[in-house]
């Protein structure tokens, strides 16, 4: 479809691009947490100086949400101690695998480990964590008189349980239940961002700029790949790449908060599309 002007017309140009993290797809410069990498291009993208209205929109894009919410040497370490199977007080050292965990999952890992380390677990284990529905937070059951958690440690998964730096326990009338200080805060990331420095500004989160091109929406359950393909995606206006030649450029992915993810080693893809008008002058005879 053209569009006439006075003395001429506008002749809709569009340019294509489907690209990948991928590195056997060809993405370059891949960062070890899998969110950042580059794009060569054999044609450069060539926007002629005199086109007009150039904006860049992401019509689709796939991430896997399996982003972690546990992260090796951040918040993956737990320290209990606890009588062993012998009834002698232990202080263990509990590592959670680095994942995305509901309360469920943590809860699995943390026992799991501790049995494995030979803490005691009949007539039960040392601890039992259970949620709180009303309140949103996380119980935890002490079992035994002697047990204690230290969530004094940085690397403890603390804030997502809810709760505050501080030691719980012992308490000499355990059986007992303690309730987390705060909102549990498994859900660290509300959105993802996707980024690219093809443009200098993009789209307006609040007051500031980022250079973010469109927002993914996590609207599936852990482990899934989240399609985004909206129905009416933000057009960015892009005039920064007319007039000249673009042979590589620089894709990122981050949270709502502006950042970097670890994408636990999956791929994420987006289609970019560069439309712009270019002006045709009719001969007049």
């Amino acid at each position: 479809m053209t569009t006439s002007t006075s003395g001429g017309m506008l002749i809709p140009q569009e340019l294509s691009m489907l690209v990948s993290s991928d590195p056997s797809q060809g993405a370059k410069n891949v960062t070890p947490d899998g969110s950042q990498f580059n794009v060569q291009l054999s044609e450069p993208i060539s926007i002629p100086k005199n086109a007009l209205n150039c904006t860049l929109t992401v019509e689709q894009s796939t991430v896997w949400w399996t982003i972690p919410n546990i992260v090796t040497g951040s918040n993956n370490t737990m320290y209990i101690t606890g009588p062993d199977v012998a009834n002698v007080t232990t202080a263990y050292t509990v590592v959670i695998p680095q994942g995305l965990y509901d309360l469920s999952g943590i809860s699995q890992a943390v026992l799991r480990d501790l049995e494995n380390q030979g803490a005691k677990i009949s007539p039960n284990p040392l601890i039992n964590f259970a949620p709180d529905e009303p309140t949103q937070k996380v119980e935890i059951k002490f079992n035994y008189a002697v047990c204690e958690i230290d969530f004094t440690q940085g690397n403890t998964p603390r804030t997502i349980l809810g709760f505050d730096s501080q030691i719980l326990g012992p308490y000499a009338s355990a059986p007992i239940i303690v309730l987390a200080d705060n909102v549990a805060n498994f859900n660290t990331v509300n959105s993802l961002l996707l980024h690219s420095d093809l443009i200098s500004k993009g789209i307006r989160f609040n007051d500031d700029y980022n250079q973010t091109i469109s927002q993914v929406l996590i609207d599936v359950p852990p482990g899934s790949q989240i399609v985004s393909q909206q129905f009416n995606p933000a057009k960015i206006e892009a005039s920064d790449l007319v007039g000249g030649k673009r042979g590589n450029f620089r894709v990122w992915l981050t949270d709502d908060a502006n950042q970097a993810v670890n994408t636990n080693s999956e791929f994420f893809t987006l289609r970019i599309v560069i439309r712009y008008l270019l002006p045709y002058v009719v001969g007049i005879n």
